[in-house]
């Protein structure tokens, strides 16, 4: 009886170290693929910081070609009064 609890034993223990084997192996591959994905996410914030660094000049620029606009509406309207003035000394 005895021979058979130590049989019993081993196979539990054996079952156990492999288990604890595929767990550590599974692990590794998770930390792995872990690291993996914080290079993505650092690489990622990267990508939106010049994304938002682009938006930003690109907004400045928009915002210069709008005073730029303003101002050739607005030298257009002068010419525009200062002809209608022209032709009415006719």
């Amino acid at each position: 009886m005895q021979d058979n609890s130590f049989e019993l034993l081993e196979a539990k223990v054996m079952t156990a170290v492999r288990r604890i084997q595929e767990l550590k192996a599974e692990n590794e591959a998770l930390a792995g693929r872990r690291d993996e994905l914080e290079r993505l996410v650092e690489a990622l914030k990267d990508q939106v910081s010049r994304t938002q660094e682009e938006l930003s000049a690109v907004r400045q620029q928009a915002a210069v070609v709008a005073r730029w606009e303003d101002k050739r509406r607005l030298i257009e309207e002068k010419v525009g009064g200062l002809l209608e003035t022209l032709e009415s000394i006719d």
